[in-house]
């Protein structure tokens, strides 16, 4: 089992717990470093206590499953407020949020389109951007992120 799906398990009860959602979880080499970041909020959003309570219950865990053999730096933090939307949960979680979309190629002329999140539709992610509902096919998503700071 790769280390992020063992890393997202253990994970899971604490979540469960303190009623966390975990948006993402990355162990990567940088600067010749393993970095695990793992990305958290919560209804209301999530605090720097909760992530520093976070940080310490997945180190301890981590220590005592010892499921990553080498030395690591554990980074837990918010997704910020232009929160990256990949999965589908990320995007129904979203729904009456303001985001902006960028497409591959562009539709109707354009491929930028800043608005609320209406839905998802088949395969589709509904925008209602000034009194114009978009519905993008999700293949054609270039990125997509919530908008507060747009």
């Amino acid at each position: 089992m790769e280390v992020v799906e063992r890393i997202k398990k253990l994970l899971e009860p604490i979540a469960n717990e303190h009623r966390y959602y975990i948006v993402d979880i990355t162990c990567r080499r940088e600067g010749g470093r393993l970095a695990l970041r793992v990305l958290a909020d919560k209804e209301g959003g999530i605090t720097i206590d909760d992530c520093t309570r976070l940080n310490n219950e997945l180190s301890e865990l981590l220590d005592r499953e010892n499921i990553i053999e080498e030395q690591y730096v554990l980074e837990v933090s918010s997704p910020g407020l232009d929160r990256k939307l990949n999965k589908d949960e990320d995007f129904t979680w979203a729904v009456g949020k303001r985001i902006k979309v960028t497409t591959y190629a562009p539709l109707d002329g354009k491929n930028v389109f800043v608005g609320m999140l209406a839905g998802l539709g088949e395969g589709t992610v509904v925008i209602e951007e000034n009194g114009t509902s978009w519905e993008i096919p999700r293949e054609k998503l270039a990125s997509a992120r919530l908008a507060d700071s747009v």
